[in-house]
């Protein structure tokens, strides 16, 4: 099979095969292959370069996702699935990893502190949000280890904010602590949080 190549718009080569178009990469990528014009390629050779272009093509995906924000690797592996076969998206992956592109626990860290600071997240929640997003579970563990925040405190905070009109009736206060719990506190600190919150409003009022 002959293998012929054009220059193309905006930095890009495009590969025809015995005449026929087959690839269009960027330019950087083909020249640093070594490939010649009018070069034969046997059936395994063109197989290992379409291997080469996939993950290229999934490489540069997911480094275009990485510039607009962090992602977990299982976040880029399913975002890069969508216009690359999965096969090439795991390699790719594999290779962002490996130059330091993506990294699980620094993207774990800055969520952790995205969801508790701003969504308001208990460690629960938290911990559920961070392994859907395919961080592993001695990654979180870790990042609650080194947690010091003070649920307790942090419900009360919310009980005098986001909460403080919602408290009015029995019904009400019910809601509230169904909300609270799915946000991811437990059922003891939020009991405790409420029981002192109306104390403490009780002795304001006073």
């Amino acid at each position: 099979m002959l293998l012929t190549y054009s220059a193309g718009k905006k930095n890009k080569m495009h590969i025809s095969i015995d005449g026929e178009y087959r690839f269009t990469v960027d330019a950087d990528f083909w020249y640093s292959l070594g490939i010649y014009q009018n070069t034969e390629l046997s059936e395994a050779e063109l197989a290992a370069l379409e291997e080469q272009i996939g993950v290229r093509r999934a490489f540069n995906k997911g480094m275009d996702c990485l510039a607009r924000r962090a992602h977990s690797k299982k976040e880029l592996v399913e975002k890069i699935s969508k216009t690359s076969e999965k096969k090439y998206a795991i390699i790719a992956v594999d290779l962002l990893e490996q130059r330091g592109y993506a990294d699980d626990a620094a993207f774990a860290e800055q969520y952790y502190g995205y969801l508790q600071r701003v969504k308001h997240f208990g460690k629960r929640r938290i911990a559920a949000e961070l392994a859907r997003k395919g961080i592993g579970k001695d990654i979180i563990a870790s990042l609650e280890q080194e947690d010091e925040s003070e649920p307790v405190e942090e419900i009360k905070a919310l009980l005098a904010g986001k909460f403080a009109a919602k408290l009015g009736d029995e019904k009400a206060r019910q809601r509230t602590f169904n909300a609270l719990v799915r946000l991811g506190y437990g059922y003891s600190d939020i009991r405790e949080a409420m029981r002192a919150y109306e104390t403490e409003e009780i002795f304001d009022e006073g």
